[in-house]
């Protein structure tokens, strides 16, 4: 950005010793209009022509900023003006107006009453009729409040195009400067994603490999044996100027941790989250993490690459995955869903060779640690025997629930849907119009003075609490309602997930996170499984027994 002058220069005269050598220095922000008025060519040629004007002057040199905000001052241009300075090339600093200096007020400020005078620097600016070696009392009110009026400029623009991005995303308009992996963004309109077919097929992949039991790294293995590019060099490939800063230097190839931030992204379920980091305001420009709160999340928002429920499923097995053994790419089935049944603590798996063989077991892993509970020994071999049978006859009954739930009719079960919450709906009205009688008459009891002040305070506290609950339960009744007539037969998801696995000959990780919550084991060698989907098959058997009843 420097352009220091010859001397056979037009703007240099013909003096032999120059009192005042000039650096002019321009600067556009990125977010300002190119009109020419503004432009850096119409900075340098007022800059000029002034210096032209001035036979005590010779320009040695211009340095610009093109596309820098005015409230950060660690811009090349502005740098190099500072360097020439104090190695002595300039000693005179010009620009059109005070606002290219900076809008920054303090830090503007610093330069004009500190900086540019300890180092004997004479500061000109043209527009605002400003010359340092010139000042007089009115310049030392006039320069603060035009400091003040360009960070206020600053200031509001700030707020405008925050109030404008947080619109824009909150319509599902996306704002980032690179797709995430999988998209790109639309040539017809850059704020919305389209998928991106070859990588699409590679996030497939990866989650199609995750909830068959491959750890993350042995997925990033796969995919750099395979070939595959990873994102940071693919969309460098497509020729985007892509940095990360999740990628150590020299690296080009997928990492676990690149595999995990894909598997944890819900852009491929559709939805779009932005706004997760951000600067506190405009005069600080380091990235901090939002709470969450204030995230800007829009649901389907454009084409998935994968289902929810895949999704969901892969969710539910990094929150559970434990490290693997070394000579072992996958995770073992049960790992992460093993609990003491009496210390709730996780069981962990052991190893014992016996001669030849290796056996392995699971122990309680608080009777690992300190012996603090039993060890609740149970053999690998055994306990996945049992889980495996315990499996199958829990797929069968469900399987059963379902052909029985679709012999009533959906009209039948939405009848006997509707009819069940309807009581339920009339109970907590009742309820409801209790606990707000009762509120009432607490003043009444009040007034009569048969409770005292304390009493009275205790009782209505109770009571609010009572009636904003009840009325939650109202609300909570009146949503699975209105969502009744979203219902067919023909949606259990939960037993679609159940019939899936119906001819389970051996267990595999996908199976087990699918169908299953947590297995506890106690130290009698008892066997609890908690099924996903508990709730709803508990549901949907205590509503057939319903519509038996009434039937019969």
């Amino acid at each position: 950005m420097a352009a220091f002058l010859s001397s056979n220069t037009e703007s240099v005269t013909n003096h032999d010793t120059p009192l005042c050598e000039v650096i002019g220095y321009y600067r556009l922000s990125k977010l300002a209009k190119r009109s020419e008025s503004e432009s850096i060519a119409n900075q340098r040629k007022l800059v000029r022509e002034y210096v032209a004007r001035h036979k005590d002057m010779v320009l040695v040199g211009e340095e610009y900023d093109d596309g820098y905000t005015g409230t950060n001052y660690d811009r090349p241009g502005f740098c190099a003006v500072l360097e020439a300075v104090k190695s002595g090339r300039a000693n005179c600093v010009i620009v059109k107006d005070l606002s290219r200096l900076g809008r920054e007020y303090i830090e503007t400020g610093r330069y004009l009453e500190m900086t540019f005078p300890a180092m004997g620097v004479r500061f000109i600016s043209i527009n605002d009729d400003i010359d340092s070696t010139q000042s007089s009392a009115s310049d030392d009110l006039i320069i603060p409040i035009k400091n003040i009026m360009n960070e206020d400029y600053c200031r509001g623009l700030s707020k405008k195009l925050r109030a404008q991005f947080r619109v824009q995303r909150s319509k599902g308009e996306f704002l980032g400067a690179f797709a995430c992996y999988g998209y790109f963004k639309s040539p017809e309109d850059k704020h919305q994603l389209v998928i991106d077919e070859y990588a699409a097929e590679i996030v497939k992949a990866i989650f199609n490999l995750k909830v068959k039991g491959y750890s993350q790294q042995a997925i990033a293995q796969y995919l750099n044996a395979e070939g595959v590019l990873p994102p940071s060099q693919y969309k460098r490939q497509q020729g985007l100027n892509y940095k990360s800063g999740f990628q150590k230097a020299g690296s080009c190839e997928w990492t676990s941790m690149t595999v995990r931030k894909i598997l944890e992204n819900p852009v491929y379920i559709g939805t779009l989250v932005q706004g997760k980091r951000g600067t506190p305001n405009y005069k600080v420009k380091q990235m901090r993490t939002r709470k969450e709160s204030e995230w800007v999340i829009a649901e389907q928002n454009h084409e998935a690459i994968i289902s929810e429920h895949l999704f969901q499923m892969v969710q539910r097995m990094l929150n559970r995955d434990t490290r693997t053994s070394p000579l072992e790419k996958t995770v073992q089935p049960l790992a992460g869903i093993l609990y003491c049944g009496d210390c709730h603590r996780a069981m962990c798996r052991r190893s014992v060779k016996r001669g030849n063989n290796t056996f392995y077991y699971y122990v309680c892993s608080t009777y690992k640690r300190d012996h603090s509970c039993s060890s609740h020994s149970f053999s690998q071999e055994k306990l996945e025997a049992a889980v495996l049978h315990a499996v199958r006859q829990q797929i069968a009954m469900v399987v059963e629930l379902d052909e029985l739930l679709s012999a009533v009719g959906a009209s039948d079960l939405m009848a006997a849907k509707t009819r069940r919450l309807d009581v339920m709906l009339a109970e907590k009205e009742k309820e409801l119009e209790d606990y707000q009688a009762f509120r009432m008459k607490l003043l009444e009891a009040l007034h009569d003075e048969m409770i005292d002040k304390e009493e009275y305070d205790q009782m209505r506290r109770k009571y609010t609490g009572l009636i904003e609950t009840a009325k939650q339960s109202i609300e909570g009744i009146q949503e699975k309602r209105n969502l009744l007539v979203l219902e067919m037969s023909g949606s259990r998801a939960w037993a679609k997930e159940f019939a899936r696995h119906r001819n389970v000959q051996e267990l595999t990780r996908e199976m087990i996170v699918s169908l299953i919550d947590k297995i506890h084991i106690y130290e009698d060698k008892r066997i609890v499984i908690d099924f996903n989907f508990r709730n709803e098959i508990a549901y949907h058997q205590e509503l057939l027994q319903q519509i038996k009843k009434e039937v019969g």
